[in-house]
């Protein structure tokens, strides 16, 4: 096609089409990645595997992403992180309560058993354990931070706390022994504060 001799506003179409062609491979991308890693674990993903599912060219894949974990990562995390925000409380207690029950309730038990894999799978692939601190770890940790210090909590008082809370929740979920329930992150929460 000649676009030398196209109007301003039929280009401006042109390259309109092209982002909702980019944005439906970056959603085939994720699906696929994401029914992958439930049905193989997300060690054994690759980006070939990702490229064959979606029908994305691994090229598209490359410019998007680095590495099959980090596509794994970003479509449990786009799947997840809205509803996983932090809702401010009436106070530091509340705010907590609101966090741990959201996580709690926004990890089915197919959430969970995929999030459990990409833990024990970051322990031994660097690439994965990377975008597990980037995309997981390090922004749920800095929301949790910013959520405290509304209230006027210190920021070293606040790692604290979200260590003991995140430890406990990470725990009863890895190894799961025991439910997550309502009240029990409410009686963890207690014993915390």
């Amino acid at each position: 096609m000649n676009t030398r001799n196209l109007s301003h506003a039929s280009k401006a179409a042109v390259a309109g089409s092209g982002r909702k062609r980019s944005a439906a491979a970056t959603e085939a991308a994720r699906s696929a990645a994401l029914k992958l890693a439930y049905d193989l674990g997300p060690e054994r993903v690759t980006m070939e595997a990702i490229a064959s599912h979606s029908g994305v060219a691994k090229t598209t894949l490359y410019r998007r992403w680095n590495s099959a974990a980090a596509v794994v990562m970003d479509a449990f995390l786009s799947e997840l992180t809205p509803r996983i925000a932090y809702r401010a409380g009436q106070d530091v207690k509340q705010t907590l309560i609101f966090a741990l029950e959201d996580l709690s309730h926004a990890l089915d038990e197919p959430r969970r058993k995929l999030l459990r894999h990409m833990v024990a799978a970051a322990q031994s692939t660097s690439v994965l354990e990377q975008a597990f601190w980037d995309r997981w770890i390090a922004p749920r940790r800095k929301a949790g931070l910013e959520a405290l210090e509304q209230f006027g909590m210190p920021s070293e008082t606040g790692e604290l706390m979200l260590d003991l809370l995140y430890g406990a929740f990470y725990y009863r979920m890895l190894i799961p022994y025991a439910p997550i329930t309502d009240l029990w992150i409410r009686k963890i929460v207690d014993q915390v504060l």
